[in-house]
């Protein structure tokens, strides 16, 4: 997650790069940044009893804890979601085809929920909660080339029409939708509305959709009334999906890699992964990038690039690597140096395989965080990237990585790029921790985790093109 970068490093740095073999120290300015939460306020957390994720992307060719309840469904490897295997669902003359997924935890009074949704040719299909009955409480979902949202397929309005000339695959949209209860006046009892986000994050497509009885929510539905409907990259969670994020949209289309947090981490102090560079290809610089982040309790806790610190590389043009970080007051990416080569760009040349590995560090004792990356592809000696900053905040609490690909300011489409790589042994240590802890893939939730067929790449030691499914 980063907005637009800056060409100029703000903050402390000392880049060690190899000269014949030496690491020569290459002092540049500094400007000071602003602290964040006290580290005092740093509390004792646990997952909250109501915790819940509900996640079909349908890679394994199953339907993913989703129960055919009216007609017949089946998962498609041919109608993919940039590809993504898809639920598709076709319903009969009169009978509408419908599913329904359990296993979320009722009570809540905040839902939020991800689909992507293909109409096909005059398909009708909608998405949302249903109570315990499958009665539905509040859908999303496409008809007649538009986008409707409201209580039930029945009552629900046109928001817009399907977008098109998106970064989303043809014929696809995809939905994002908070639902949540907004407090009665005088001792009324709460009222339930939805948010209703199409195609991206940083603007609301419909506010304050009235969802009366969105509060007896207990089950997930689909439910196609018209045609022929696919369904993937399905989402139920009580952590925030969609969010607000002024230029910058991390649900614009394939190409992230990104996570939801499904809980609180205990307090820690490092976080560090490795990286493999098998090979890539851009047409563009700054565009596609590979990261990871750490937060502080406000950034893991709210959606916001307070608190958030991100270290990462991009992936840019003639075989050439740009490190970057995010320093925990915005999301805006501080490049380390520009080349000293100008016949390699911004970046700098790094032999494939390129491995790296990343480090987030607090450092209470100093009051900073220090981000570094070792580059162990350069030959006999190592090259390395530090950045330090001030910082008096609390201790980490949460952790994701990405791939990210900014179809606000590609020129080309995101075909014209591919990548080859890995990331593993994401690791956080220090704080509360007696000994390192790998992280697994079911610490997180993906979103939107769409790539070219041609693109490769691994998260978590294991899961390839994306997350191992989790009903």
């Amino acid at each position: 997650m980063r907005h637009a970068t800056v060409g100029s490093v703000l903050v402390s740095v000392l880049l060690l790069s190899t000269i014949a073999g030496a690491a020569v120290a290459v002092p540049v300015g500094a400007v000071a940044s602003g602290t964040l939460e006290p580290r005092t306020a740093a509390p004792a957390v646990t997952p909250g009893p109501g915790s819940f994720a509900l996640v079909s992307n349908f890679e394994d060719g199953a339907l993913d804890g989703w129960t055919v309840t009216s007609g017949s469904a089946k998962v498609s490897t041919s109608v993919t979601y940039g590809g993504e295997p898809s639920l598709l669902s076709p319903a009969r003359p009169g009978t509408p085809q419908v599913d329904r997924a359990q296993g979320i935890v009722a009570g809540g009074s905040f839902v939020s929920m991800q689909v992507a949704i293909h109409g096909g040719s005059g398909g009708t299909g909608f998405f949302g909660l249903a109570d315990s009955g499958g009665v539905p409480v509040a859908v999303v979902g496409v008809q007649n080339g538009e986008v409707y949202a409201g209580a039930t397929p029945s009552t629900a309005s046109a928001v817009e029409p399907v977008p098109t000339g998106t970064a989303q695959p043809a014929g696809w949209v995809y939905l994002a939708v908070n639902v949540y209860a907004v407090a009665g006046k005088g001792g009324s009892p709460p009222a339930w509305q939805m948010d209703v986000f199409v195609d991206r994050s940083d603007q609301v497509a419909a506010a304050g959709v009235s969802v009366p009885a969105a509060g007896t929510y207990a089950e997930a539905r689909i439910a196609t009334t018209a045609g022929t409907v696919a369904y993937s990259d399905i989402v139920v969670s009580n952590y925030e999906i969609p969010i607000y994020l002024p230029g910058y949209n991390n649900m614009e289309g394939y190409g992230q890699g990104s996570g939801l947090l499904v809980q609180l981490l205990p307090a820690f102090t490092t976080l560090s992964a490795h990286m493999t560079l098998s090979s890539w290809d851009v047409p563009q610089s700054g565009i596609l990038s590979f990261q990871i982040n750490a937060m502080n309790y406000y950034g893991t806790t709210r959606s916001t690039c307070k608190g958030f610190f991100q270290l990462g590389i991009d992936l840019d043009p003639n075989g050439t690597i740009a490190p970057w970080y995010v320093p925990g007051v915005n999301c805006v990416a501080h490049y380390f140096l520009p080349s000293n080569n100008p016949a390699v760009g911004a970046g700098f040349a790094s032999p494939s395989p390129t491995h790296l590995t990343l480090t987030i560090q607090d450092q209470p004792a100093m009051k900073e965080i220090r981000f570094q990356i070792v580059d162990h592809s350069v030959g006999p000696s190592l090259r390395y990237w530090n950045a330090t900053i001030p910082y008096e905040g609390t201790e980490f609490f949460g952790s994701y990585t990405q791939i990210e690909w900014q179809p606000c300011c590609s020129n080309y489409p995101i075909s014209d790029y591919s990548l080859n790589a890995r990331m593993y042994g994401l690791t956080i240590s220090g704080g509360n921790l007696s000994a390192p802890e790998l992280l697994g893939a079911n610490y997180m939730l993906p979103f939107v985790l769409d790539t070219p067929p041609s693109w490769s790449f691994t998260y978590y030691d294991g899961s390839s093109a994306g997350y191992a499914q989790r009903a």
